[in-house]
Parts: structure tokens; sequence; C-alpha cells
């Protein structure tokens, strides 16, 4: 008899897909504009048009031709967090956007003598808003410095009298700072910053100063979020010498194939992710580093990170490898082998409960974000690290959504659990404490207040824990892969365009042609082992596996 896994998990589907639409529509469900939410700027300005407009002003300003090495998108973090926390997007949008915009291009270039500028340009006006350009000459004197940048706010056009000037900070003596005078939005100012060098004019942009009780917020929350992420790179590092330690101990009663494939799946792809990842590389300066940071040092941090992904997939690795035995130790079997007759119709079962579980839990994560958002004043600001328009290739981008499904599940549930119910005895605290773990790594996203994404993730891998136990790991790794692969795609989709739009439709729809192609090539491969006259393992009932009855959560 089959496991009627339709009537509740479809019931679970139908509730989610309610919840998803009911609080992301909200504001249409109650006519009710929601001004305090910022989204990221989609582009109607080429990546291509904004190099050439940059070109053509270095050109300008200097009489010298300039060539463009680099594009990225990049954002004001700071300025966007402020804003959405002191309920003033609309003031913003209204005042500011178009000469102060969040979101912009930024593009390295190098002039005919071989000097080096950044450029800033509007991402839908296509508007130069602001450049820089690289020296390492003196500052002049306080008088000569405010004399030059003076005058070039009257080139601009702009009137001193609408500002007031800044005496320069000790520590940046090039910098002459000039406040408008009612530019203001809250406690931020508006500020026309003019650098000069060696007597030469080598900045002019616009900027907010926000108020250093913003910042002190803002870095006490990045502190909290940092500990956190150190905690789980901690913790997940002692789980995975457990992890290495069970399963040297256990050599002779484990099969060392076991997880190679799916370890070998999650490398490859972070491997090209990070490849593809070079330009998000660059928007690090957004962070405190040099706005000159370079393509040559972007390279070296995919390095870096290339050989950071390496030692997760050994973890990734030893976690299937002695996740098997300490199952098996305590009776339980939540992953058949690809040897079992009913491999097939397992991974095809589980992929059907995957989706109508993810559509559930993409329902309770739209609940607990717009509880966060509404009660407890939740906002989130635009990472241009992570984004699809900082990419090589953004429609592998949901790629991704596989890296994060094997690792995780691998670790937190198929690994985790298991230790911590073996350490522990009690099936609850087994599945909460890898939960709050796998909660630590992720609220490095800039999420604010940082305990909103904790609390969420937690409950999340508390639901993911209990669907791994009652349904078994494949169920829970298709769930999982799934959630990212809507989510990521929704992403894609709103780049624009009927290619990505396709393309988010096919990564959505992928998860069905893993599992269809998986149960084919069982097929294809159990006929040929039959014809060989090699035994299997004898098959079981249902759809080949059963989870033997699960300990309450």
């Amino acid at each position: 008899m089959k496991r009627p896994f339709s009537s509740m998990l479809g019931t679970f589907a139908v509730i989610g897909i309610l919840l998803f639409v009911i609080t992301n529509w909200w504001s249409f469900f109650t006519g009710n504009k929601e001004p305090d939410i910022l989204s990221e700027t989609m582009p109607t300005v080429s990546k291509q048009a904004a190099a050439d407009a940059a070109k053509a002003h270095i050109a300008e300003l200097t009489g010298y031709p300039a060539s463009s090495t680099f594009v990225v998108y990049q954002s004001d973090k700071l300025l966007s967090g402020y804003i959405q926390k002191e309920k003033r997007v609309a003031d913003y949008k209204a005042r500011f956007q178009e000469r102060a915009p969040i979101d912009y291009y930024r593009i390295d270039l190098t002039d005919g003598r071989g000097a080096e500028y950044v450029v800033d340009v509007h991402m839908t006006s296509g508007a130069v808003i602001g450049w820089r350009k690289s020296s390492r000459e003196n500052a002049p004197s306080v008088e000569v410095g405010r004399r030059i940048a003076e005058e070039v706010l009257r080139k601009d056009g702009l009137s001193l009298s609408d500002y007031s000037s800044l005496r320069p900070n000790a520590a940046t003596p090039h910098r002459f700072v000039f406040e408008h005078r009612a530019g203001t939005i809250g406690g931020a100012k508006l500020l026309k910053v003019v650098e000069v060098r060696g007597g030469q004019v080598t900045a002019y942009y616009n900027e907010f100063r926000i108020p250093q009780s913003h910042l002190d917020w803002v870095k006490r929350q990045d502190q909290a979020a940092s500990a956190m992420t150190q905690w789980n790179l901690i913790l997940s590092s002692v789980m995975g010498l457990a992890a290495i330690a069970i399963a040297i101990a256990s050599r002779k009663q484990i099969s060392f194939v076991r997880g190679i494939g799916l370890t070998a799946t999650f490398l490859v792809l972070y491997w090209i992710n990070n490849i593809n990842m070079i330009p998000a590389f660059k928007t690090l300066e957004a962070e405190g580093m040099d706005p000159f940071f370079s393509t040559e040092a972007a390279v070296v941090t995919m390095i870096l990170m290339t050989v950071v992904v390496t030692i997760m997939a050994i973890i990734c690795y030893f976690s299937f490898a002695a996740g098997d035995p300490l199952w098996r130790e305590q009776g339980r079997r939540l992953w058949p082998r690809w040897r079992e007759p009913g491999f097939g119709a397992h991974t095809l079962s589980s992929m059907k409960r995957g989706y109508l579980l993810a559509f559930g839990l993409l329902g309770v994560q739209s609940l607990l974000f717009f509880t966060a958002e509404h009660r407890f004043d939740m906002w989130a600001v635009n990472d241009p690290s992570g984004s699809p328009l900082n990419m090589l290739l953004p429609g592998i981008f949901p790629l991704m959504a596989w890296t994060a499904a094997i690792s995780e599940e691998a670790i937190y549930r198929f690994f985790g659990i298991a230790l911590f119910k073996k350490l522990l005895r009690n099936t609850f605290l087994a599945v909460v404490i890898p939960s709050v773990i796998w909660a630590f790594s992720h609220t490095q996203y800039p999420i604010y207040p940082v305990y909103t994404r904790f609390v969420e993730v937690t409950i999340l891998g508390i639901l993911f824990g209990y669907a791994f136990l009652k349904y078994g790991f494949a169920t829970a790794l298709f769930a999982h892969a799934i959630v990212d692969s809507i989510l990521m795609s929704f992403s894609l989709m709103g780049m624009g365009g009927a290619g990505y739009v396709g393309l988010g439709a096919f990564y959505i729809a992928l998860p069905a042609l893993v599992a269809i192609v998986i149960k084919w090539l069982h097929g294809k491969t159990a006929a040929r082992r039959a014809g060989a006259g090699v035994d299997d393992p004898p098959p079981n009932s249902g759809d080949g596996f059963r989870p033997s009855k699960p300990d309450p959560v």
C-alpha cells in the first residue's frame, strides 16, 4: 500500500500558495500602497550604454579618449536601510531618486594616459551622477582646495548659497564637502563631495551623510550577524570533524562511494558559480574597500572562495558517509541506495512530495516575512554581491539552488539530526539544534534586524527536519531545491525579457525533469543488471522505499 502523502501535503501546499499570494500582494488586496518598501532597480539603460556614457564623460573631462574595463551594479546600502527604517521611502523617491539614486552602475575606465577612473551612471536615465580618479598626489591647502572645489560647483550650475561648506577632515584633507541646506531627509544630509589632489579635481559626486545613531545601530546588527556566522563556521566545522571521525570508525560498515555523486554536483556547480560571480566580487568596495578594487583582486577573491567551497564539499561528503551508519544504528532507513529496485520510483515520489512541501514552505516563509515586516519593522537592503545583474551569465544563477539543497540537507539534516539524536536521545532537540546552527549562517544576508532572519530560518529548519524524518532525505532535498529554484527563478524573471522568463520557468520545472531522468536511468540500469543475472537487494513495498515509523518531533 502506498503512503497517502497527497492529502496532508496537498492541503499544506494549497495553504502555502494562498499565504504566498496574499502576503506578497497584500497592498493589491487592501488597496493600500506601501511606499516604505524598496526593491532592486531594474535598469532601462544597458551596461554598454552606461559604459559609453562614462567614456564620453571622461573624454570630455580630460580631453583624452577612455576605454571601459568593467561595469557592475552597485547600491548604497546605508541610505537604503536608513530611509526604510525611518519610513522615508516616499519622500526619498519624490525628491532625491534622480540625482542620488540608491542603485546605479559603476564603470571602471582607463584614459589615454593610463589614468584610472570609476564613473557612476544612473540605471534608468543614463546620466553620469559621479566620478573618481585614482590619485596618490598630496592634498592642497584648505584655502586652495576649497577655491577649486567651489569653482567645480559653479561650473555645474549650482549656487554656493544653497550649500554650507564643511572643513576637511584631518584624515581626508583632500576631501571638500558641501552640505545642501535644504537637502535633508530625516536626519540624513545631502552632500556634494569634491576631492582635490595636486591642484586638480580627482572626484565629484553626491553622497548622503547618515546620522551616526543609525550607523551605530547597523554596526551592532552587523556585529551580531558576524558573531552568528562565526558560530556557524565553528559548529559546522566541529560537525564536519565528527563526521570524518565517525566515517573512519565505521569504515568497515559503509561504502565511501555513498554521496559522492551529489557532492561532486555541489562542487562543480559552486565552482562554476564562483567564476560567474567575478563582477559581484568587485562590488566589495561598497563594504569599505577601495573603489578601485581591481579585477585581479576580484579573481583572487574568487580563488579564495573556491578553496572555502572545496572544504565545504569535504564536510558534505563525510556527512553523507557518516550519516548512513548512524541512521542504520538507530534502525532508520532515510535514503535508499541506487542498487535497490525501488530507488527510481522513490525518487519520483520524493520529487512530487518535494513540490507540495515546497509550496507549503514558501507560504510559511512569506507569512514569517510579512509578520516580521509589519510587526517587527523588518527591512532589507539590496545586495549587489548576490544580484544576477552582477553575474557573467545571469541565466545559470538558479543552479545554485541545488548546491544549497545538497550541502545543507546533507550536513544539517541527514548527518546533523542523526548525530544529535545519538548524543541527546531526544528527537526534538536533535531537529532544533542543527536548525539553529543552519540559521546562524543565514544572518549574513542584509536583512534587519538580524534576529528576524535567524528566527525565520530556524522555523523553516524545523519544518525541513520534520519532513526529512517523515518522508526521507530525497523529499527534503527536492523540497529545498524547489523552494530555492522558485525564489531564484523569480529573481531571474524580474530582469525582464522572454528569455529570462522562459529560463525561470525551466528552472522551476527542473527538479521534476531530474527525477524523471533518474527514474528512467535507474530502470535501464536495473534491466541491464537483471539481464546480466546480477542479484539486487530485495524490493520494499510501495514505491520501493519507506522510512520506518518516525519519532515525534
